[in-house]
């Protein structure tokens, strides 16, 4: 039995094996595009698989998808690639909330242009002592009644492993938010999810900014190694904020400290600059929300100071999140901190809070030998823990300070011991392994 097409014969049997496998090629490209959808992507974007499936010699498109694209459940996918971003039309528990109104003058420092504001930095004084003295309690609670970022119930799992548990994430508007935790506890996930780089597995996120106000700075950021630093920096601005003047490059580069490497070819770089070029990037767009992922990691400790002096003045106009483990570095820029431990938030709010929860904790230091002064301390009522870490060096904790500070120095006269100094050390180290330990 034939059948003609166009003068053409082609037997029946040809013809019902030519439709078959036509329908089991459309078939497999169906549902590995449904697949692609679902899963989880590496190496290219999921657009970038969405063609090769499609337009390469079937079944090599799909084999390829199925062997280098997919992420099995529960591998971990790579942080910093684009390949995890939903798909356009993809269902997404984001919500974007009204952006602030009103228009902005590019800042690169934090002040508007041409100011010179640079009121707000570690050189002017710890974030604790501003966050005492500049928002109290009522302050706080409006703050947080109205945050540039919420999270409610966000979960991320690999198969049966969780990153994040529930976490209720809330981000004042205008606050430098520090995000710390131990390696492995889920900051990165966390920030990923934040920047749209990743999927959440539960919950939803709120933003109080439109996503093309926000600046993401991987950890590991890396760029063309054959363009310059303004070639590249002059490419983020043409993506994000091609309104904005070239001027713009000149200005970003200037303030992380790049000014001098601007025509050099960034293939050169060290890790440090090329932290501090991912920083120019974030910045050239003007962002109103940044998402800075271990921003002071890679840098010199002349160029964490810079970095921190810079991330310090963006916040008096913008709304910052940052990860470190650099706790310092937290205690220098940070108004309010959220401590993360196997994925679950254990604490979040104004950073003196935090250091209100902790143990008061006193340095001693004294010229060796110590002699019987040590056990005499561990003989009164209010000291908790006594001891002498270094030659002359103690570490005092006490349960009430004001009996500590009024009696050490007697009981330093009684054994004639000399004094170098006795002052309190409680900080975010303190707090953060009373916290997680």
């Amino acid at each position: 039995m034939v059948m003609e097409f166009g003068g053409t014969t082609v037997p029946l049997p040809a013809l019902v094996a030519a439709v078959t496998l036509g329908l089991v090629v459309l078939g497999a490209m169906a549902a590995a595009l449904v697949d692609l959808r679902r899963r989880d992507v590496r190496h290219l974007p999921k657009w970038a698989w969405a063609l090769i499936i499609v337009l390469v010699s079937f079944p090599v498109g799909v084999i390829a998808y199925l062997v280098a694209g997919r992420v099995p459940p529960g591998e971990e996918p790579f942080a910093d690639r684009p390949g995890d971003q939903p798909a356009p039309g993809d269902p997404s528990p984001q919500q974007v909330l009204p952006a602030a109104s009103g228009p902005r003058t590019p800042t690169v420092d934090g002040g508007a242009a041409g100011s010179g504001t640079h009121g707000r930095g570690p050189t002017a004084g710890s974030a604790a002592d501003r966050t005492a003295g500049s928002a109290g309690p009522d302050a706080w609670q409006q703050a947080f009644a109205a945050p540039v970022v919420r999270t409610t119930g966000l979960g991320k799992a690999y198969g049966d492993t969780h990153a994040l548990r529930d976490v209720d994430l809330l981000v004042p508007r205008g606050t430098t938010y520090g995000l710390i935790g131990p390696n492995g506890a889920g900051k990165t996930t966390m920030l990923s999810i934040l920047a749209g780089l990743r999927r959440p597995t539960g919950g939803t996120i709120e933003l109080g900014v439109a996503r093309s106000a926000v600046g993401v700075l991987v950890d590991t950021p890396d760029f063309e190694p054959w363009l310059t630093a303004a070639e590249v920096v002059d490419l983020a601005r043409d993506l994000t904020a091609p309104h904005l003047p070239h001027t713009r490059v000149a200005e970003v580069l200037d303030g992380t400290g790049l000014a001098a490497a601007a025509d050099r070819r960034v293939g050169g770089f060290s890790r440090g600059m090329l932290q501090r070029l991912g920083l120019a990037t974030c910045l050239v767009g003007d962002p109103e929300l940044l998402v800075l992922d271990e921003p002071f990691s890679a840098l010199d400790p002349a160029g964490r100071r810079e970095t921190l002096e810079l991330v310090g003045r963006l916040a008096q106009s913008k709304t910052v999140i940052l990860s470190t483990h650099i706790l310092s570095d937290v205690q220098q820029v940070c108004d309010v901190v959220g401590v993360i431990d196997q994925g679950s938030l254990r604490f979040q709010g104004p950073l003196t809070d935090l250091l209100g929860r902790t143990a008061t904790v006193y340095a001693l230091h004294l010229r060796a030998p110590v002699g019987g002064l040590l056990e005499d301390l561990r003989t009164r009522p209010w000291l908790v823990e006594a001891r002498e870490h270094a030659p002359g060096r103690l570490r005092l904790v006490v349960s009430d300070a004001a009996s500590a500070e009024r009696e050490v120095p007697a009981v330093l006269a009684s054994h004639a011991a000399s004094l170098v100094s006795f002052a309190p050390v409680t900080d975010l180290e303190t707090a953060f392994l009373e916290l997680t330990s």
